[in-house]
Order: C-alpha cells, then structure tokens, then sequence
C-alpha cells in the first residue's frame, strides 16, 4: 500500500477502557453537558455518544461499581432455560 494512504500502518485496535476510567469519562462528559460543551468533549476525547449510553446502562445496573449484574434465575443458565421450555417432558 502507498504510505501516503491514511491506513497504511494497518487497520487500528480498538480502545478499551477500565471501570474506572469510563466512570471518570461518565463524570466528566455530564459536567461539559451542564455547561452546554457535551458534543465537544465527545469530539476532543474521541467517543461516541453510544459508548455514554452503553456506559450510563453499566453503571446504573451496578456493573461498574464492582457489583455482579443480576440473575437470570436460580442458576440455571438462559440456554438450559429456552431448551426446557421448548421440550416436553419424557415419561421416565
């Protein structure tokens, strides 16, 4: 590929983020919107409004925090739950 192309070094790795750095992210992003600046700092930091949204669901359910997110049901994983419910019994 010519090395004047934008992508000559190869496609990018995506960022990820820690808990912490997208609650500081969160906190940040709410005090720009306060001031009227919410689209700029998304501009000057490289986020998209769909990453606040994601993360603003995480941190409401807890999953930020450290808190393990609620239970479907009493362990039994989503899987064994659709395979039962679509099976009938077997006489043993």
């Amino acid at each position: 590929m010519d090395s004047q192309h934008p992508r000559s070094d190869g496609p990018r790795r995506r960022c990820t983020f820690t808990a912490s750095e997208k609650l500081a992210h969160l906190d940040a992003y709410e005090a720009a919107c306060e001031q009227g600046d919410g689209g700029g700092y998304l501009r000057r930091e490289g986020l998209y409004s769909s990453l606040i949204s994601e993360w603003r669901k995480q941190r409401d359910a807890g999953v930020l925090a450290g808190k393990s997110p609620a239970r479907r049901s009493a362990g039994c994983p989503p899987s064994r739950l659709r395979s039962r419910g679509s099976r009938g019994r077997t006489p043993v």
